[in-house]
């Protein structure tokens, strides 16, 4: 049904309207190409700074907040909520 409709409108459709396949690529490559600049000049447009800075920036964050770092300091035993609350007894 589907292809006798579409053969149907080729035949009402005035041919000059219609891209041949060689002009849908060569429009489908521009299209491509202005996302890819477009994409690059976003890229470009983004402040960036030296890998030192930005790891000297990280360990000092790092070395304020390790106090609060419940993986490096530990969590106190009556502030763990997974520790058991009662012991097992084994007769």
């Amino acid at each position: 049904m589907k292809y006798q409709l579409a053969r149907n409108l080729r035949y009402l459709w005035p041919s000059s309207l219609t891209m041949s396949g060689k002009t849908a690529s060569t429009t489908n490559n521009i299209v491509q190409a202005r996302r890819t600049v477009q994409q690059l000049r976003i890229e470009a447009s983004v402040e960036r700074i030296k890998v030192s800075k930005a790891s000297a920036d990280l360990m000092l964050y790092c070395e304020e907040h390790a106090k609060k770092d419940p993986l490096l300091m530990g969590i106190p035993a009556s502030e763990n909520p997974f520790k058991d609350k009662k012991t097992c007894i084994l007769l």
